[in-house]
């Protein structure tokens, strides 16, 4: 667990980190909108987003620097234990030393640090392999979608219908895109956007489409759509397998995030 992580980072990368992390609090709440369990809470540099699915990486806590921090873990994690279910908190790294002995006593368990990464305009990468790339608009390819994140992140198919594929709509305020090598979906990617930032989310290629350069052209076709559309910055909270990926099209590491469970995880997120 790196608790001195603040302070290798300028005043600048903090406020950034905390912007993109209040960002993230909301992003997930709008990802999971349909969940028939769903409770959201929000709070200064906080957010809480719990889908009601007894799968920890379907309800996160995101912790942020502020007078109101200790109190709303306090808070977040007496409403988890009440529904019994499991999280995943990540925690800014301005927070971490302060919040990490509260974390323990109520029952969270450090589970490493998670990446933000951030791709700026300025960035020039190359498109990966041409393939054919539909949004996830229709039932078929938004099941395709739903099963692509199930089986690349082990989660339970029936969570992932009843929270993801539920809240994919023609008029959710995020999109979801699939890639495909003829009839065959091999990967998948959901965007929020805020103004001229967007969120990655759950960059899903399962094993057996892994090492084939779908994801690679998924991502990079997609960023440069959002690029042409106006999109001047993206973020993603990245897993240890798809941080080289990210890295190799250009995305930079701002904050190394500490990340604290209490249940299982996968890190679904990117």
């Amino acid at each position: 667990m790196k608790l001195g992580a603040a302070s290798q980072l300028g005043a600048a990368a903090l406020d950034e980190v905390e912007e993109l992390d209040r960002l993230s609090g909301r992003a997930f709440a709008t990802m999971v909108a349909e969940a028939p369990g769903l409770e959201v809470r929000l709070s200064g540099s906080c957010a809480l987003g719990l889908s009601g699915e007894d799968v920890a990486d379907l309800n996160m806590l995101f912790l942020g620097v502020g007078a109101e921090s200790g109190r709303f873990l306090a808070e977040a994690m007496a409403r988890v234990d009440a529904l019994g279910l499991p999280v995943v908190a990540l925690m800014a790294p301005g927070a971490t030393a302060a919040l990490a002995p509260a974390a323990e006593r109520l029952g969270l368990d450090g589970a490493g640090t998670m990446p933000l990464m951030v791709l700026r305009a300025s960035t020039h990468f190359n498109l990966g392999r041409a393939c054919r790339i539909e949004p996830a608009l229709d039932v078929a390819t938004v099941r395709a979608s739903g099963d692509l994140v199930a089986a690349a992140f082990e989660l339970p198919r029936g969570a992932v219908a009843r929270t993801l594929d539920a809240s994919l709509t023609p008029t959710a305020g995020f999109a979801t895109f699939v890639a495909y090598s003829e009839a065959t979906p091999m990967s998948s990617v959901a965007v929020t956007r805020t103004g001229s930032t967007a969120g990655i989310w759950c960059m899903a290629t399962p094993p057996e489409h892994q090492g084939k350069g779908m994801g690679r052209g998924l991502l990079t076709r997609v960023l440069d759509r959002l690029r042409r559309e106006g999109v001047e910055r993206f973020y993603l909270h990245a897993t240890d397998a798809g941080r080289p990926l990210y890295e190799s099209i250009g995305f930079e590491t701002i904050a190394d995030q500490a990340v604290w469970v209490k249940g299982r995880s996968t890190q679904a997120h990117a």
